[in-house]
């Protein structure tokens, strides 16, 4: 089952979590060939941080929705 992540008011479907070391240098650094490359691999679209974590996700569009109200016959009510 796939982990879905709310940041503000988008949703995302977490793809995978890489460790923040993972993808970094010696000094701390991000890598951005190897942070790049798990985008690319993964086929994320969008990609959030926590504290010790990259989540590579991919975003859940927006419902795009018309409210339909429709008059009843007062007989119906």
């Amino acid at each position: 089952m796939k982990e879905i992540y709310f940041n503000g008011d988008k949703a995302y479907t977490i793809l995978r979590r890489v460790p923040i070391h993972n993808v970094s240098d010696k000094q701390g650094n991000i890598i951005s060939e190897l942070f790049n490359a798990w985008k690319e691999h993964l086929g994320a679209d969008h990609v959030l941080k926590n504290s010790t974590h990259f989540m590579y996700c991919e975003t859940i569009p927006d419902i795009e929705w018309e409210e339909v109200i429709e008059d009843l016959p007062a007989e119906n009510c």
